[in-house]
């Protein structure tokens, strides 16, 4: 059985004596596990690799453990692709990001669209910083050793003039005439790009077409968003796998 996995951000590779556990990990082992000391437990901090680790203490100050042998393994992908996100709902976008973790993205970039649902900024900050967590959590739970990045929100017209244009993005419409299975077969795309509730309006569209992204569709049904994203993202995993 694997031991539980938990991200540190601490240097692992020079920690020296017992090493004190971020407080939500500690309230993890000692509150939800029940762990006991002895017991052992994996540790990765996103820079590749990751420790085995054995509990030395558990107390009212928190978990403390010994950092053991390096392991160099990873889990990413060859081709890994970057998700860019048009903001949905809050608990589907949770959901959106936690999926797409375990589906091996690269990246997500979260971008504005027209039909976006609107936020203050403040709360804007608190949900990227949520989606973060997030990704670190679902590491912990899949095997990765490398939190993918979440970079900061973006209107999707400036993010298409910034990102160099050409058939590597893909833009997913329900109207699209190619289907995004048959552009799998000819080359694994590096940006999918996801709409909001509503879709893309006839202006994104002209827009993305114009810098060059291809467009597709993922079958004769309208999915909505957070099926679109990881039903593309699903696709990626086994045209690599396959």
């Amino acid at each position: 059985m694997h031991s539980p996995r938990f991200f540190c951000a601490t240097p692992l590779a020079d920690a020296s004596g017992a090493l004190d556990l971020p407080r939500d990990a500690a309230r993890h082992i000692a509150q939800a596990l029940r762990m006991r000391v002895g017991d052992a437990v994996t540790l990765f901090n996103g820079a590749g690799g990751e420790f085995a680790a054995t509990i030395a203490r558990i107390d009212k100050r928190g978990v403390a453990v010994h950092v053991g042998a390096f392991d160099p393994v990873e889990r990413e992908a060859a081709h890994p692709p970057t998700l860019v996100q048009s903001i949905i709902a809050a608990d589907m976008m949770d959901l959106v990001v936690r999926k797409a973790v375990e589906l091996g993205v690269a990246a997500i970039v979260p971008v504005i669209a027209e039909r976006s649902q609107r936020a203050p900024e403040t709360r804007t900050s608190k949900r990227v910083e949520r989606w973060r967590q997030i990704a670190v959590s679902a590491c912990e739970q899949c095997g990765r050793n490398r939190v993918p990045a979440i970079v900061e929100p973006i209107a999707l017209s400036s993010w298409l003039e910034h990102e160099a244009a050409g058939p590597r993005i893909v833009v997913l419409a329900a109207d699209a005439p190619a289907t995004f299975g048959a552009m799998l077969r000819q080359a694994v795309s590096h940006f999918v790009v996801i709409g909001p509730e509503g879709g893309f309006t006839s202006t994104e569209i002209d827009h993305a077409r114009r810098r060059g992204a291809q467009l597709a569709r993922l079958g004769p049904t309208v999915l909505r968003a957070e099926t679109a994203a990881l039903a593309a993202l699903a696709a990626l995993v086994v045209c690599e796998t396959t």
